[in-house]
């Protein structure tokens, strides 16, 4: 799966998921392809006392109608120790997930 993510302190990376080191206090923005109309959307699957859901944002053009986009998601992080985020994308109303997004997080104290 190919995405795009970047911390605030100007860290940015294009591919895979995978571990990588922050801060507590950064804000971690992933961007991710997303075509609504299909009933697919990128849900976050965090625990809230180490990441809070800041931005949920869907970027897509308006022609032609149905036209994919992406799904850009920004966390800030809360707290040092070993992190998890998880992105799936799924219909609201299934449990199912058709693609996921995974990533680890060693976090620093501010």
């Amino acid at each position: 799966m190919r995405c795009a993510w970047s911390l605030r302190r100007g860290i940015r990376a294009v591919g895979a998921p995978g571990r990588r080191t922050a801060r507590a206090g950064d804000n971690l923005t992933v961007v991710l392809s997303e075509n609504p109309t299909t009933g697919y959307r990128w849900h976050a699957d965090i625990d809230v006392t180490t990441l809070q859901q800041a931005d949920d944002r869907y970027f897509g053009q308006a022609e032609p109608r149905g036209a994919g986009g992406t799904r850009r998601l920004t966390f800030r992080v809360l707290r040092g120790g070993s992190i998890h985020l998880r992105l799936v994308k799924r219909r609201a109303w299934e449990d199912t997930a058709v693609e996921e997004f995974d990533l680890d997080l060693d976090v620093e104290e501010a």
